[in-house]
Formats: structure tokens, sequence, C-alpha cells
């Protein structure tokens, strides 16, 4: 499992204007629930945390995840590419395990919602979650980690559909199609049911 994220301090920014200061913390916040959600899946036998924020590392460590250093922010295509690289391994004769990434804004993700997600996933060489907007995605699968092939941001639930991805219909997964882009998808994640970071820090921003 491929967790890529930006440095907090660049994170949400769209976010900017109605949370002022917190936006950092916003972005902290889901990243750890995201984290939460995916350690506490047993399907997920390994966690890969790809980023340039060192904070963001010292928290995956203490997790209990992996960390990929970026040497710079170059995108989450970016980075699912680098985590996707470590997860196929090196060299001749490596044996290679089916790959996800996931978005690391998804605070209201719950460990049976990836599993359901994971489980029809595992039936596709390769395959897509979209949006709560029907228009980005929000987890990428494939069977072999060289054939990922991540077009994250814009309209990629149509880039990855485009190139090959099956598309997820289950309807039972709303917090894993949630993931945090304006104001009022908090309130969205809110009434699904924030893990406990994000909800800490939505107690103290503007209604």
């Amino acid at each position: 499992m491929l967790l890529p994220v930006k440095p907090f301090a660049l994170g949400k920014s769209r976010l900017g204007s109605w949370a002022g200061a917190a936006r950092r913390d916003i972005a902290r916040a889901v990243f750890l629930d995201t984290m939460d959600a995916i350690l506490h899946t047993p399907e997920v036998c390994r966690l890969i945390v790809v980023t340039a924020d060192p904070e963001a590392h010292a928290l995956a460590a203490g997790a209990g995840a992996e960390g990929i250093h970026e040497a710079s922010v170059g995108g989450l295509n970016a980075a699912a590419r680098l985590g996707a690289a470590a997860a196929a391994g090196h060299g001749a004769g490596v044996r290679t395990d089916p790959v996800a990434v996931v978005a690391a804004d998804l605070p209201a993700l719950k460990p049976h919602e990836l599993a359901s997600v994971l489980a029809e996933a595992s039936r596709h060489p390769r395959a897509v979650l979209a949006d709560h907007r029907g228009h980005g995605s929000t987890i990428l699968t494939a069977q072999d980690p060289s054939f990922l092939l991540p077009g994250f941001e814009g309209a990629s639930r149509a880039r990855h559909a485009a190139n090959g991805a099956y598309e997820i219909a289950h309807s039972g997964v709303p917090g894993a199609r949630l993931d945090i882009d304006v104001p009022g998808d908090l309130a969205l994640a809110a009434a699904l049911g924030l893990g406990t970071h994000t909800a800490a820090v939505q107690a103290n921003l503007p209604q």
C-alpha cells in the first residue's frame, strides 16, 4: 500500500482562505486518519509513505509504516511511481505483491471500506475508485506494481479508465471516496464519522 503525501505546509491549499493557519493542521490530521485506517485494515501487510516532509516521515515511522524520501516535491504521480518502484523490488526473480495508491486526505475512511475496495480490485489487473464528485480518483490498484500507471490530479477518473483501469462501482464505501478539497468536504466527512485527529482539528475551525 502506497500513501504519497505533500509536505503539510503545501497541502490543502484550497482551504487556505477559509482555514488560515489551520490549513497545515488539517493536512496533517487527514493524513494521520487516513494512515490509521490503512494500518487497521488486516488485508494491508505493508504501508509505504512517500513524502519530502520530515515530519510526515517521523509520523509514519512512529505508526509502524515504512518511509520513502522524495528528494523534491514532484507531485502525486511522481510519488506514486517512486513508491511502486520500491514495492516492485529490484532484480530478476523478485516476487511482487499487488499495490494500491491511496489519497492521503480521506479522514472518514474506514478499514472495512478499504478492505471491500481491495477485494473487488483483486479481481482485475488494475482498478480505480472514483472520488465523491465523480471527477477524480482516491484509490488506484495494480496486481503488478510495474503497471500501476498513476494519472492522478484533475480529471483522473477518466484518465485512469482510458488507460485500462477497471472502475470499482461499489456504493457502500463513502469514506473511501470522500477526499478533502474544499470546506464543505469536511462537513460531509463529519457526517460519515471523522477520524480522531481530524475531528479534533475541526472542532476549532470556522463553522
